[in-house]
């Protein structure tokens, strides 16, 4: 991990720009097979992971620890972790993955805590947002990320096995929080169903960590996969909330823009819509699931 004051890394030789980047790399041509056993494919998953998300991908969600407050030693998860654990995880995209430490990472503990790949000392904390889900869950926001991850990643041995990887959890995870609601169900069921239980658009997560810097003050912002593997592991928000409070730290939580909660579900079924067809680019190109 980084430290906050540390300038951001530059971007592969020849991959200026995110967008540009995601689409050079979507209209390449495939990777190479990935070894047996890590394979996509679907299945059910734990905490409402549906038959959109990848086999792999539900298991290491189901398996992955929880933090726990109190926090007696400090917890972490990243994208570029996640992957890692990918049964029989090929020998070429070892050092590649590490490329990826600093995107779509939260980290709590006893005496830091960060947002991809910014970690601060509790000491230097300022205030903690949080705000719903929804807020920052954009489908453009999850493309631009997405391009962010290969925009990192040079043209080496095993980076389309990494970027089929890569998009296969997070459009996994971005799919299991939206209402299914080009699967069937009628958009006044979801939206009495997101009003009655709530779900994981309506779920609070931390957006923002406000620190002091040598001169000023600095900020570490939630990524979509930050948001998402939040959510994907729940009560990571709340540990971070709760650990916040016990040292001091001022904790906000946002309310956004006033919107009913038909607003949400149009706005997610057109998020849905998006990431499916990206899915199924990505999934062609590089490979099925």
């Amino acid at each position: 991990m980084d430290h906050p004051d540390d300038d951001a890394p530059p971007a592969a030789p020849g991959l200026h720009d995110p967008e540009d980047a995601l689409a050079a790399a979507v209209a390449g041509a495939p990777a190479t097979d990935a070894p047996a056993g890590a394979e996509g494919g679907t299945a059910a998953g734990p905490g409402g992971l549906d038959d959109h998300v990848a086999a792999w991908v539900a298991r290491v969600v189901e398996t992955y620890p929880r933090p726990v407050h109190p926090l007696t030693r400090e917890w972490d998860v990243s994208v570029q972790g996640l992957v890692r654990l990918v049964p029989l995880l090929p020998r070429f995209a070892t050092a590649p993955l590490a490329l990826l430490d600093r995107l779509g990472a939260v980290t709590v503990g006893p005496e830091r805590v960060g947002l991809d790949g910014t970690d601060v000392e509790w000491d230097r904390v300022v205030e903690v947002r949080t705000e719903p889900a929804w807020a920052c869950l954009s489908a453009a926001a999850l493309e631009a990320d997405l391009a962010r991850f290969v925009t990192v990643l040079p043209p080496v041995p095993g980076r389309g096995w990494l970027v089929r990887r890569v998009s296969e959890l997070l459009l996994s995870l971005y799919l299991a929080v939206l209402p299914a609601e080009g699967d069937g169900a009628p958009v006044a069921d979801l939206e009495a169903a997101l009003a009655e239980d709530g779900g994981p658009l309506l779920d609070h997560v931390v957006t923002s960590v406000t620190f002091t810097r040598r001169f000023g003050q600095g900020e570490a912002t939630a990524s979509v996969p930050s948001a998402l593997l939040q959510l994907a592991l729940p009560g990571t928000a709340e540990v971070i909330v709760r650990t916040a409070r016990d040292r001091g730290v001022a904790v906000t939580r946002l309310a956004p823009e006033e919107t009913g909660v038909g607003s949400v579900v149009t706005r997610a079924a057109t998020w849905r819509r998006t990431a499916l067809t990206l899915r199924d680019d990505v999934a062609a190109r590089w490979g099925g699931r």
